[in-house]
């Protein structure tokens, strides 16, 4: 399973089950399980393949003992016991790693799972992450830091990007008054897209875009192809890995009177650097302003 089918399934999966539940803390997406006095954890699992960066933005990367499959960033964490994956999580392993500290994502881990480690692990600090928001980013590692109490790191690393979000929004968001149509494509068959609640709504959004079905009801959506014709995309995204070729866009390329067509605006992004609420998702959000600006 490619990351990039690995973060819509679970994304669908946590739709059905219900796991968008608001932000449990107005300055944060991260919200404590559970909150026991002890010392600053050393020994950290997570259960997500963006997780393990936002440690590391947090100042705790020496820290990690174990992480999801698909987490290859930083190169340290390659070589870390995989204890978790889109459909289960290896609660036998986790116990004998013996951590301290779990982090999971609210909007990608299923409830079942969540409720499993939090019966396994009564005694140590389990930890939810759900940014909505580039700003949600930014306050996610400083909540992390101040766990780990690496707060100057943490401090420094989230002003840099919250520096970089001000700086795209000077030189796109309001550049003008006419908002490109975007399409972003999660998936080809059957046809899926993103409605307004998603992260990458808030790149199109900064980047001047129009996102397309923003009002759809699910956070992935799944559209039909006529009804993309209609709503007349000038520019279509869509996610691969580094391993993958690249998309076949013969299903829209096809069609001369789509816009896109007109202005040959199907474009590919690294899955790594748009499809992972961390602070490489800059990458993947200058990527798509600068192609979006391109086609105005």
């Amino acid at each position: 399973m490619s990351i990039q089918r690995y973060l819509t399934a679970l994304n669908a999966k946590s739709l059905v089950l219900g796991l968008f539940a608001s932000f449990s803390i107005v300055t944060s997406s991260i919200s404590l399980a559970q909150n026991k006095q002890a010392p600053y954890p050393q020994r950290i699992i997570t259960v997500a393949p963006h997780l393990s960066e936002v440690v590391e933005s947090a100042g705790g990367a020496n820290r990690l003992i174990s992480v999801s499959v698909y987490s290859n960033f930083p190169e340290s964490v390659k070589k870390l016991p995989i204890t978790s994956d889109a459909r289960s999580i290896d609660l036998e392993k986790m116990k004998q790693l013996r951590p301290d500290l779990i982090i999971y994502w609210r909007g990608g881990t299923p409830e079942s799972q969540i409720e499993s480690i939090k019966k396994t692990f009564t005694s140590i600090q389990v930890v939810s992450v759900e940014p909505k928001k580039l700003t949600d980013i930014a306050s996610d590692i400083e909540t992390i830091g101040k766990l780990l109490g690496t707060e100057a790191i943490a401090k420094k690393n989230a002003d840099t990007f919250r520096a970089q979000i001000t700086e795209l929004k000077n030189q796109y968001q309001n550049k003008s008054k006419r908002k490109v149509r975007v399409f972003y494509q999660v998936w080809a068959q059957p046809l899926m897209t993103l409605n307004q609640d998603h992260l990458i709504a808030d790149i199109i959004n900064i980047c001047g875009g129009e996102q397309l079905f923003a009002k759809e009801k699910l956070l992935v959506a799944t559209v039909s192809r006529e009804a993309v014709v209609k709503a007349n995309p000038e520019i279509i995204f869509t996610a691969v890995d580094t391993q993958q070729m690249k998309t076949d866009w013969s299903m829209w390329s096809s069609i001369p009177q789509l816009a896109a067509t007109q202005k040959k605006a199907f474009i590919d992004i690294d899955g790594d650097m748009i499809s992972r609420p961390s602070t490489r998702i800059m990458q993947g959000a200058k990527r798509i302003c600068s192609e979006i600006d391109r086609i105005r």
